[in-house]
């Protein structure tokens, strides 16, 4: 998801047509607050309702919509918060004030539940409790073990995020971070080829020394081009030390590559509509992009084989993927033609405070459930407002008492850093 919730409105040319308050993007918000809503009702859901779910795993993914919403308006925001005139330094300061504390948080929160047998960690976990914990606090975790380590299964998208940012520093160093045309068709164009890619090239089952081989590779590859395209030394060095981040985690991704490959072509989608907001490419480049898109995420739908979702059992309709991630598509492109609107305050209010809720609700989804009816109301859906009402009570308390204080650490030293480069 995107966590970037105060980018200024005054720091990007798309000021003069997006409207903002206290400093927000009014849309992005807004769509940051459906995207986490439809996350926490998708988790909820899906264990009150055996039918809802077997609903999401074969025709729409409410909560896999919701991340598509969340990989596009990282996509958009992330790059106006990278190219801010601040330093990659400063960059990254804001990003781990912006991110980790509260994360941490929420793992030490999770574990301490889990001593009290009210939250569940993956069976595979407690293989090696103590290395799997130290993997959780890197937010890469979903790269190096999966599934079967991590903690907050809503975290696996805070992986590719990072990720994002990872690649979107070297293509700032080797000042090619503009090229945003051509870097979304590319992405794009290779979805369907991703498919090829063998998951886990480093730590899967099939991993060998000729899986390794490639990753050693691939990233001495990337990291001698993009050494060789950065301005200076210093610059190559950072450029090398980030190729060699960035590139073994993506290969080493544990799910199909065609969904990996799918995620980080949605970002770059995102950053050339951010591109033909603020003036930098034209409508028609910007929105012809957006449809070649959602072209081949439906062509490649079409065609796919029919399956059967491995959890329920149910045979997947062709439709589901098109039908989720074309309507994620959908609602961004209706939010950001009304950019220039105002929106609801209680929509504003879930995407301030939506980085809370996307972590809060895991927690709260092993603990009492409602047996009885009350006026005439069933036990689950009982539940299932209990659970969200928590959910964002919560994430409220938390946004005050941890993202806020945290993320004003980070701009008082974000501040001193451009003070001392002045």
């Amino acid at each position: 998801m995107t966590v970037d919730g105060a980018v200024s409105v005054s720091a990007a040319p798309v000021e003069r047509v997006v409207r903002g308050r206290g400093g927000r993007y009014e849309f992005l918000d807004a769509l940051r607050g459906l995207a986490a809503l439809a996350v926490v009702l998708q988790h909820s859901a899906e264990r009150l309702f055996p039918a809802y779910f077997r609903f999401s795993q074969a025709h729409f993914g409410l909560g896999e919509f919701g991340v598509f919403v969340f990989f596009l308006v990282s996509g958009f925001i992330i790059p106006a918060s990278l190219e801010r005139g601040r330093s990659l330094g400063a960059f990254w300061v804001g990003r781990f004030f912006r991110l980790f504390p509260l994360f941490w948080a929420c793992l030490i929160a999770a574990m301490i539940l889990h001593s009290f047998n009210r939250y569940e960690v993956p069976a595979g976990y407690m293989d090696q409790p103590v290395l799997n914990f130290l993997a959780n606090l890197t937010m890469v975790q979903f790269f190096l073990g999966g599934w079967d380590i991590q903690i907050i299964g809503a975290s696996w998208s805070l992986s590719y995020e990072l990720v994002f940012y990872l690649f979107l520093s070297l293509l700032l160093i080797a000042r090619r971070n503009r090229a945003s045309v051509p870097l979304a068709v590319l992405a794009i164009l290779l979805i369907a080829p991703g498919a090829a890619l063998p998951p886990a090239l480093l730590t899967g089952s099939q991993a060998d020394v000729v899986t390794r081989s490639i990753v050693v590779v691939a990233t001495i590859l990337v990291a001698v081009l993009f050494a060789r395209l950065a301005g200076d030394r210093r610059a190559a060095l950072a450029a090398i030390l980030l190729a060699f981040l960035a590139v073994p985690l993506v290969l080493n991704q544990p799910g199909p590559s065609v969904l990996t490959v799918g995620y980080f072509a949605t970002m770059f989608v995102g950053t050339v509509l951010y591109r033909m907001t603020s003036g930098e490419i034209s409508a028609k480049r910007g929105w012809a992009v957006f449809a070649f898109a959602v072209g081949v995420i439906f062509g490649i739908s079409l065609l796919a084989p029919p399956s059967v979702d491995p959890i329920t059992g149910v045979s997947v309709h062709w439709l589901k993927q098109p039908t989720t991630i074309i309507a994620a598509f959908v609602l961004f492109a209706l939010a950001l033609l009304l950019r220039g609107r105002s929106f609801p305050r209680p929509l504003l209010f879930l995407g301030r405070i939506s980085y809370s809720l996307y972590l809060i609700h895991a927690l709260i989804l092993d603990g009492p459930r409602w047996t009885t009816s009350v006026a005439g109301i069933p036990a689950p859906w009982l539940t299932l407002c209990t659970w969200v009402a928590a959910a964002i009570l919560i994430a409220a308390l938390t946004y005050r008492t941890i993202e806020k204080p945290f993320h004003n650490l980070g701009h008082r030293m974000i501040a001193r850093i451009d003070a001392r480069q002045r």
